[in-house]
């Protein structure tokens, strides 16, 4: 089963990731190529990833799941920030919307999440934690003229409000792939 750890987010932050995916497409209006190269997340589906565990059977889901009992305290108060893309203009491939708040106590209960998947047999995840939420993501073929499109609609859309959010507990959720979507089961919730 694939597993991720993650914060559900307010329906507050779902309306901001509406409103700057509208923001972008009506600046890409006069490019409909550009457009068409974005693949948006359905907002139902948006979430903050703590740490994303990959492909583990269900003895390491069951010991990721009682290691995130250890994980506590949970709360964080954040904030949403500017949006933007990763990797250089011509190479833009996930559109995101910025996360503000007390980064330093998120990417503490980041660590917290990271320590306790380990601990269940997942090696580390060796990237540096990132906070965002994925809009959308840019189809393969884009070009570079299209992608530095997308990358400039995106820093023209206005900031969203900035909507605090207090986290109270992380999800441990398994994502079934296949289908225009994913389909996300929270599996256990921990606070």
């Amino acid at each position: 089963m694939r597993l991720f750890v993650a914060l559900e987010i307010s329906e507050a932050w779902r309306d901001a990731a509406r409103a700057t995916l509208r923001a972008v497409t009506a600046a890409l209006a006069a490019d409909s190529l550009a457009a068409r190269q974005l693949r948006p997340v359905d907002p139902a589906l948006i979430h903050l990833t703590l740490r994303f565990a990959g492909e583990v059977d269900g003895g390491v889901a069951a010991r990721i799941e009682q290691e995130l009992r250890a994980v506590p305290p949970v709360a964080v108060e954040l904030e949403l920030a500017p949006a933007g893309t990763f990797g250089a203009a011509a190479r833009s491939s996930v559109l995101w919307l910025g996360v503000g708040g007390d980064l330093d106590g998120l990417r503490a209960l980041a660590e917290r999440v990271d320590v306790a998947v380990e601990r269940a047999g997942l090696p580390p995840d060796g990237g540096r934690f990132r906070p965002h939420l994925t809009l959308a993501r840019v189809r393969r073929q884009a070009t570079g003229a299209q992608r530095r499109a997308i990358a400039a609609a995106v820093a023209a859309a206005p900031p969203p409000e900035r909507a605090p959010l207090r986290t109270v507990e992380v999800v441990l959720v398994r994502s079934h792939l296949g289908g225009r979507q994913p389909r996300y089961e929270v599996l256990s919730r921990h606070r």
